[in-house]
């Protein structure tokens, strides 16, 4: 018998639209709650279709959407098998519904929504030959749905939207409620990746690409894209290489071909080609498991594969880079995401100095922190080529690029436009940008080390002005020192802060009650109103919680185009929804300069009822650490639960009052923090400019 279904209080919350808190407070004035299923004292596990019902019986379930009751179907259809295979069970059915939208209008699906079963549809051994071709390379074959429910909901989201979006759509919510643990890369990464091998490749142009790591099928997506007709992948995880089989045939059509194996492609190895060309594959594109001691050492000590060095049992990763070089032909492309660590590691030196002084390194690129998990570091793309080439273009340097966002290929950030061929191919000829990107030559990496970490290759001097320059600008900060201390003189609490307040204690009162009662709303925002996605239209300003924490105009950049993009409107409260401590928050009212900009990641905002609460008044309440201590868990990222967090319950003239106090000592703190800014501008820029000697020191007195 199937296990059922069980929810944490946060996620019954989150169906409940409802705060933490108010779940722990029904648990305890209902004698008729739920009864705890499973979990532990502090964390209890609740039976989902329990919840449910005590929900609906006390009028507290409110109305699912499509996509709510779609995900809460395939749920209930993963409790047996797992959510994976219950995934790839569900690509089969869409790619099913996406043959019958071939043969028949759209609206042939509103019959399948009416209520099929397994017989009509003929979820059977025909369904399997016809549409799971891809399956073929499978040790198990892929069984079909068995919830009608969830087919139901399936052919409704398909007359929406086409199903290889369905699915697309389920599988980004698959990889945000697994937290990062789902294997597979994401989709600005993955196409990022793609752009470079198809610029790195000799004739420009892909037509064959593997990924021997292939996951839930991203990176093989991706080289779609870029024109890849022929696709292979292998991963050791049967159901994922199902759902990757079957969602890459949903996506080809008829324009191609795909085959996935399901094996552990460093173990199991078999020679490239054998299915796809004699000689290898045009591409490799790969993000391998990091970190593995039980990849194999032992028993591939002699394989064929290591042409550059036998990698140690703690180089996983040196040996996924010397399998995917294996695969591809002479000058074919590997591109790899590869964590930091491997460019520095001294037990992989000789492996790392046999790859640059072979010719087989071509770049190193230095992802931002949180482009692709682990979100805590920023990982490397490696980008080799197989020596060998017809077209084998050697200039005898490597490439080391930091890209502060995932890149747009058509600019620099106001440099000359440079093209990631012209980077790949002939990186000596391409004047180097400072911090961005430079060719090294490979005599200056081979050293004792071999650090192949862009940042250190990347270090420059400072930019020092001519000395001209350089006292007139000192000049005029002095000139302008003077009225900004006397601002802060003037704006400085004084005596008059020194009242006492009379009255008993304050009457607190959470947001959540606020929220209730609609004197303001508490918006999050989407993932794809994030700045930095470096995708194309993603210009418009986005307020990040970097931004709020140092008092700065918006600096992240998105996509004005996503409907689901939250904006930003004069006399919103921002908060950030993670700190690194309780005693280091900030809260934010929004101004001109944040007006129409779109809310970014880790922020919560705050929009009023000014007629019943005054901006400022409740941002410094906000703002206190005590307040966010007792709304916040975590110790090393303390996470903000923006509903706990209180205010005091005062009249809208008592909060008028507060505000204008409030916003006083944020015009000092702002006032301070351009005087710090104009100050370690001038100390950075003599510093700078003495250590270079370019200018003497004052005469002593």
């Amino acid at each position: 018998m199937a296990t059922p279904t069980t929810v944490s209080t946060s996620d019954i919350a989150r169906i409940a639209d409802v705060g933490r808190a108010t779940v722990t407070n029904w648990r305890r004035r209902h004698p008729d709650f739920p009864a705890p299923t499973g979990g532990t004292e502090s964390r209890p596990m609740f039976a989902l279709e329990d919840v449910e019902a005590w929900l609906a019986e006390h009028d507290r379930l409110p109305q699912p959407t499509a996509q709510q009751q779609l995900w809460r179907a395939l749920l209930r259809e993963a409790e047996g098998p797992g959510m994976t295979e219950a995934m790839a069970r569900t690509a089969l059915f869409l790619a099913f519904l996406e043959r019958e939208g071939h043969t028949s209008p759209k609206t042939r699906f509103v019959h399948y929504a009416e209520g099929p079963d397994l017989d009509e549809l003929g979820l059977g051994g025909s369904m399997l030959g016809e549409i799971g071709g891809a399956l073929q390379d499978m040790p198990e074959p892929l069984s079909p749905l068995r919830s009608a429910a969830l087919m139901r909901e399936l052919a409704v989201a398909a007359t929406r939207q086409a199903p290889d979006q369905v699915l697309a759509d389920l599988l980004h919510r698959y990889g945000k409620e697994s937290k990062g643990r789902l294997p597979g890369t994401p989709v600005p990464v993955a196409g990022f990746m793609a752009t470079l091998a198809k610029a790195a490749a000799p004739d420009e142009t892909l037509r064959t690409a593997l990924d021997p790591a292939c996951g839930t099928g991203d990176l093989l997506e991706a080289a779609r894209h870029q024109g890849a007709t022929e696709l292979a992948g292998q991963d050791r995880d049967l159901h994922l290489a199902q759902l990757a089989a079957v969602r890459l045939s949903l996506r080809l059509g008829l324009d191609g071909s795909c085959s996935v194996e399901a094996r552990d492609a460093l173990t199991q190895f078999r020679p490239a080609g054998s299915r796809h060309t004699s000689a290898g594959f045009d591409a490799v594109l790969c993000n391998p498991p990091y970190n593995e001691r039980d990849w194999g050492a032992d028993e591939l000590a002699y394989d064929s594969r290591w042409e550059y060095g036998l990698p140690s049992r703690s180089e996983s990763e040196l040996a996924w880079v010397q399998h995917c070089l294996s695969q591809v032909r002479p000058g074919g492309v590997v591109v790899m995401l590869l964590p930091p660590s491997v460019a520095s590691r001294s037990s992989g030196r000789r492996i790392r100095a046999a790859l640059v002084r072979g010719g087989a390194l071509r770049a190193v690129l230095a992802l931002p922190a949180g482009a692709a998990p682990p979100a805590h570091i920023g990982l490397h793309v490696w980008v080799l080529r197989r020596p060998g080439g017809a077209r084998d273009a050697e200039d005898g340097h490597v490439l080391f690029m930091d890209c502060k966002s995932l890149p747009d290929t058509s600019s620099r950030g106001g440099q000359p436009t440079v093209t990631y061929r012209e980077l790949l191919t002939a990186p000596s000829r391409c004047p180097a940008v400072p911090s961005v990107y430079r060719a090294v030559p490979i005599t200056d990496l081979l050293d004792d080390m071999v650090d192949l970490t862009p940042a250190p290759r990347l270090a420059g001097g400072r930019d020092i002005p001519p000395v001209d320059d350089l006292r007139r600008t000192l000049s005029s900060r002095r000139d302008s020192l003077g009225p900004t201390l006397s601002k802060v003189a003037a704006l400085a609490p004084g005596d008059e802060w020194g009242l006492s307040r009379t009255g008993g204690p304050w009457t607190l009162v959470p947001l959540a009650d606020l929220i209730r009662t609609g004197a303001l709303t508490l918006l999050r925002p989407k993932a794809t109103a994030a700045g930095g996605s470096g995708d194309e239209g993603s210009d418009h300003p986005v307020l990040t919680a970097a931004d709020v924490n140092e008092g700065r105009a918006p600096s992240g950049r998105g996509s004005a185009a996503d409907e689901d993009a939250v904006r930003i409107r004069t006399g919103d409260v921002i908060l950030p929804g993670t700190l690194l401590s309780a005693d280091r928050t900030a809260a934010r009212v929004a101004d001109n300069t944040d007006a129409a900009a779109l809310l970014g990641r880790n922020l919560h905002l705050l929009r009023l009822d000014e007629a019943r609460l005054d901006p400022w008044f409740l941002a410094g309440f906000l703002g206190d650490s005590a307040n966010v201590r007792r709304a916040s868990q975590g110790t090393s990222i303390v996470r903000v639960d923006a509903r706990r967090l209180q205010v005091p319950l005062l009249s809208l003239e008592e909060q008028q009052v507060y505000g204008a106090a409030f916003r006083r000592l944020h015009t000092f703190e702002s006032a301070l923090r351009r005087v710090e800014r104009q100050s370690k501008e001038t100390v950075g820029q003599l510093r700078a400019a003495l250590t270079a000697g370019a200018v003497m020191p004052p005469p002593r007195a």
